[in-house]
C-alpha cells in the first residue's frame, strides 16, 4: 500500500493492529527472535517512532563548520552557478 503523495506519516505497525495483536507479536518475537537487534530495532521504531537525531554537536555547537577559505570558494562556485 503507497502512501499518497505528500503525505508526511510514515504507515507503521501499531496503525494496523490492536493492543492483543501486538502483545501477541512481542511475546512470538521474545520467544522467538529475542537476540536479534535488528527485529527489536524495528519493533521500537513502529511503536514508538524513529529516535530523534539531533542537529548539533556534543556541546551544543554546529556538527561541522567551515572556515573562511572554505566559505570563500563555495561562494564562488554558487554565483558560477546562479550567474
Amino acid at each position: 500500500m503507497a502512501r499518497p503523495v505528500g503525505s508526511t506519516t510514515r504507515p507503521q505497525f501499531h496503525t494496523y493492529t490492536d493492543e492483543n495483536d501486538r502483545k501477541e507479536f512481542v511475546k512470538y518475537i521474545r520467544e522467538n527472535y529475542q537476540h536479534d537487534p535488528y527485529l527489536a530495532k524495528w519493533y521500537g521504531d513502529q511503536m514508538f517512532g524513529k529516535a530523534v537525531q539531533p542537529l548539533a554537536g556534543h556541546d551544543g555547537g554546529p556538527l561541522f563548520s567551515f572556515d573562511d577559505e572554505t566559505k570563500a570558494k563555495a561562494r564562488k562556485a554558487w554565483e558560477g552557478i546562479v550567474g
